[in-house]
C-alpha cells in the first residue's frame, strides 16, 4: 500500500491454521496498532470501529478490545447489517474487487498475489476521502 509517514501500512493476511478470531485479533488490534493509535490521537478521543463479523466477537478478541479500548462500541450498540457504516465494506473492498475483476487465476496463490498488488496500489488520498466521508455519516447518525 502506498502509505505516508502519518499512517501505518496494513497488510492482507493469508494464514493457514489460524482461526478466524485469531486472524482478526492479529490484524486489527496488534500492539503496534495500539501504539500508533495512541500516538496519533495523543490522548484525544477516538472510536475503534469494527464490523462485528463472528470472529470479531470472539472472547479472545473482546478481551483484547476491552484491555486496549475500554468503552469500545460493542455489537449491542452497533447497528446490525450496516456495511454503509464501515469504510472497508462500503468502499475499499469494492475497489479491490474492481481491480481484479474479470481476471482468471490458476491458483489461490495467484489470486492472493493479485489482491496484494491491488491493495498496494490504493493510495492515501483515496483512503483519506473514504474515512472523511465516514466521519460525516458518524456525525449525522450518532453525533460523534
Amino acid at each position: 500500500m502506498k502509505s505516508s509517514p502519518h499512517r501505518p501500512s496494513i497488510e492482507l493476511l493469508f494464514k493457514r491454521g489460524l482461526g478466524s478470531a485469531e486472524i482478526a485479533r492479529r490484524l486489527q488490534i496488534s500492539s503496534s496498532t495500539v501504539r500508533i493509535l495512541r500516538r496519533h490521537f495523543a490522548g484525544g478521543p477516538f472510536i475503534l470501529q469494527q464490523d462485528w463479523a463472528p470472529s470479531h466477537g470472539s472472547r479472545s478478541t473482546l478481551a483484547v478490545l476491552e484491555a486496549h479500548f475500554p468503552g469500545f462500541l460493542d455489537k449491542n450498540l452497533w447497528p446490525a447489517s450496516s456495511p454503509d457504516l464501515n469504510p472497508m465494506d462500503f468502499s475499499v473492498w469494492g475497489m479491490l474487487e474492481g481491480k481484479i475483476a474479470g481476471k482468471v487465476f490458476a491458483t489461490v496463490d495467484d489470486l492472493k498475489a493479485a489482491l496484494e498488488v491491488a491493495w498496494a496500489s490504493i493510495d492515501d488520498g483515496y483512503l483519506r476521502r473514504t474515512v472523511n466521508s465516514f466521519r460525516v455519516k458518524m456525525w449525522i447518525l450518532f453525533g460523534f
